[in-house]
């Protein structure tokens, strides 16, 4: 540290405050320069000086006040920064949220479409099942319609023999006439086997065609799933969606209802069926009985009564006409 500084003329004394170190002396060129490096000392050192003391009341205030607007500033700077982080938050978040429902928008969209596509090939195949279930009745009708005929070609047979009887025909037109209504009869059988063979394939491609309509309609229930869940805002889409599931229901229950009638109409076998024909007819042939009046009764009557006692119809008749050569034949109608 320093002791002392001072000067003269050219020469320059520093003196340290350790009496034992000696002094620092050095030489100017000039004397003004002395004066320079004195006046810099003197203003350091009340520079120093003045660093040292304690600062007065007003200069404290000033302070104080510098720091609390010091602090202030940074407070606002630093709710500016957590606002403006807060506002860019709250922006992503709304460009999320955004995303979010395009992408929500865009797929209840392509479920939508999957629900109309769903429900236009369910309109299909209903149409179909209707196609087919008249197909079915037409190829019904048209077996009921081969089933008169070969009924109207048994009476025309009957009423030929009958004739045959009356009028004593030769037996060779009679044969020949009677072997004509026989292959007649015989190629309505056919014909009414192949229609009845026809509408149980119908009745199978019916079948066929509600099993695609249950399995459209579990399709179309597994699509409407998982939409509702995501969007709790989307009311009017929810609604729209709603309103195509019960369409698309109703539209469904519908042609099930139809079919499963219709299946359940074509579970009754030919065996109940006859059954219940047989039954139907006994009933009838004991009404008939109790009104029948014995004194009006005809010579058919009696024979037919005769033909009921024996066992014989006109099936058991047209087998054993069948039966044998053209001679056996002709003595088996000769016998009738």
């Amino acid at each position: 540290e320093i002791r002392n500084i001072s000067f003269s003329d050219k020469k320059f004394v520093i003196k340290p405050i350790d009496k034992k170190a000696p002094d620092f002396v050095f030489y100017a060129p000039r004397l003004r320069i002395n004066k320079r490096i004195l006046a810099l000392c003197m203003g350091n050192h009340e520079l120093y000086m003045r660093r040292r003391k304690p600062d007065t009341i007003e200069v404290q205030q000033m302070k104080a006040q510098a720091r609390e607007e010091k602090h202030h500033k940074q407070m606002e700077r630093a709710q500016l920064e957590n606002e403006k982080k807060k506002r860019e938050l709250a922006e992503k978040e709304k460009e999320k949220m955004e995303r979010e429902k395009q992408e929500l928008m865009e797929r209840l969209r392509q479920i939508e479409e999957q629900t109309m596509k769903a429900q236009r090939e369910l309109e299909e195949q209903t149409l179909k099942a209707m196609q087919l279930e008249q197909e079915r009745k037409r190829s019904r009708e048209e077996a009921e319609r081969l089933e008169r005929e070969r009924r109207a070609a048994e009476e025309a047979k009957a009423e030929l023999a009958r004739q045959a009887a009356d009028q004593q025909k030769t037996q060779e037109q009679l044969a020949a006439e009677l072997a004509e209504f026989t292959a007649k009869i015989v190629l309505l059988e056919d014909a009414k086997r192949k229609k009845e063979d026809e509408a149980t394939e119908w009745q199978h491609k019916a079948l066929s065609a509600q099993e695609d309509l249950e399995k459209t309609k579990e399709e179309l229930k597994t699509a409407m799933t998982p939409v509702l869940a995501p969007l709790g805002g989307q009311t009017e889409h929810d609604e729209q969606d709603e309103n195509h599931v019960e369409a698309s229901e109703e539209l469904s229950n519908e042609g099930v209802s139809q079919l499963d009638l219709r299946s359940e109409e074509a579970r009754v076998t030919e065996a109940q069926k006859n059954e219940r024909v047989k039954q139907q007819l006994q009933t009838l042939s004991s009404e008939l009985a109790e009104a029948r009046d014995e004194t009006k009764k005809t010579q058919n009557d009696v024979l037919h009564a005769e033909n009921v006692k024996a066992g014989r119809d006109k099936y058991k008749t047209l087998r054993q006409i069948r039966q044998g050569n053209t001679k056996q034949r002709i003595d088996e109608f000769e016998s009738m």
